[in-house]
């Protein structure tokens, strides 16, 4: 990493989010520049008992702490961070902050447009899924939304906080992959929750799915590899 110039940083949250983002980034980025290269970032890790006992809206609480995280943070010469926790995002917008941050909302809101998708079905945490935090800003632009059915929301929460946890089993991910067939026959899927980008991982890709987590990795890549060419 060069330190003359202006580079990329990740927010360290929960330990299995974060490190999910950089093995992401190692994978992709030595697969398209080969060799034994590795992603180029700064990792500045926090103590996630300081953000995640309040989430999802202690705005009380979670706005002053994220807003010391990323003013520290950006004392260091970088140009953009990833913020590994797709429901701190609400923070950072009701703390109205001007960190150059890889928003998910608004790639997806890109996304969606580029490919003329007209509908989308969330899943993420029981929070996101039933608040309107990112249906509300969908529908700003014209995009319709839908949520699973109750149980299924329940159902969706369960395994996030498993693979949070470490403790899925094969037959979570059946389920998870069940569940993901059955609702993308009907609308394109919106993974709005880091635990189930990773759970997601784990089974054969389908286009009808949506990552707001990997357009994140995708988008910082492409800015990476155009500033080192």
């Amino acid at each position: 990493m060069n330190p003359e110039n202006p580079q990329i940083a990740i927010l360290g949250l929960g330990s299995r989010s974060t490190l999910f983002y950089i093995e992401e980034l190692n994978t992709r980025y030595q697969k398209q520049l080969g060799n034994y290269h590795t992603f180029p970032c700064l990792l500045y890790n926090i103590d996630f008992n300081t953000i995640n006992p309040f989430l999802p809206d202690r705005f009380d609480v979670l706005v002053p702490q994220l807003t010391l995280y990323l003013n520290h943070l950006f004392t260091f010469p970088i140009n953009h961070c990833i913020i590994p926790n797709i429901t701190l995002h609400q923070t950072y917008d009701s703390a109205q902050l001007k960190h150059p941050i890889l928003h998910p909302i608004k790639l997806v809101i890109d996304f969606i447009k580029n490919n003329e998708i007209e509908n989308v079905t969330i899943i993420g945490s029981k929070y996101s899924m039933e608040g309107s935090y990112i249906s509300a800003q969908l529908k700003e632009e014209y995009i319709q939304t839908y949520i699973p059915k109750a149980e299924d929301i329940e159902a969706f929460d369960t395994l996030r906080q498993k693979i949070y946890n470490r403790t899925e089993t094969f037959q979570d991910i059946e389920k998870y992959k069940t569940l993901i067939n059955h609702y993308s026959k009907q609308t394109h899927i919106l993974i709005a929750c880091t635990e189930l980008s990773i759970l997601h991982q784990k089974i054969q890709s389908n286009n009808r799915v949506i990552d707001l987590a990997l357009l994140q990795i995708e988008k910082v890549l492409t800015l990476s590899i155009e500033t080192a060419n």
